[in-house]
C-alpha cells in the first residue's frame, strides 16, 4: 500500500513539473524581453502581461501553483504519515521531487505577488 501511496506521489510531482514549466518559460521571456529591450524591468513588463492577458496570467502565476501545492502536499503528507499508523515516517527521500515542486510553486507565487 505504501509503495503504490509513492509512485502516484512521483506522478503527481511529474504532471506538476510539466504545468510549473508554462510559467517559468514566461518568466524567461519577460527576463529576455527586459534584457534586450532597453528602458524596460522584469517587474514592469510582468504588469504589462499581466494587464494584457488577466485571465492567463491568474491562470499560470496563482491557479496553477497553488494547486500544484495543494496537491503535492497532500501527498507528501499521505505518505509520511500512513493512516493506520499515527507515527511520521522518514520517506523524504522517496517524496523529494514533491517538495522540490512545491518550492518552485512558492517561488511562482511570490513572483507573481511582486
Amino acid at each position: 500500500m505504501q509503495e503504490n501511496a509513492i509512485i502516484r506521489a512521483k506522478n503527481i510531482s511529474v504532471i506538476s513539473g510539466w504545468w510549473l514549466i508554462i510559467p517559468f518559460y514566461i518568466i524567461a521571456a519577460l527576463i529576455m524581453k527586459s534584457a534586450f529591450v532597453p528602458n524596460t524591468t522584469l517587474i514592469s513588463n510582468l504588469h504589462e502581461y499581466t494587464g494584457r492577458n488577466h485571465f492567463s496570467s491568474v491562470l499560470f502565476f496563482l491557479a496553477v501553483p497553488v494547486f500544484c501545492i495543494v496537491i503535492n502536499l497532500f501527498s507528501i503528507i499521505k505518505i509520511c504519515v500512513p493512516p493506520e499508523s499515527q507515527k511520521p515516517v522518514n520517506l523524504i527521500l522517496s517524496v523529494w521531487f514533491n517538495a522540490v515542486i512545491v518550492l518552485f510553486s512558492f517561488l511562482v507565487l511570490i513572483f507573481y505577488l511582486l
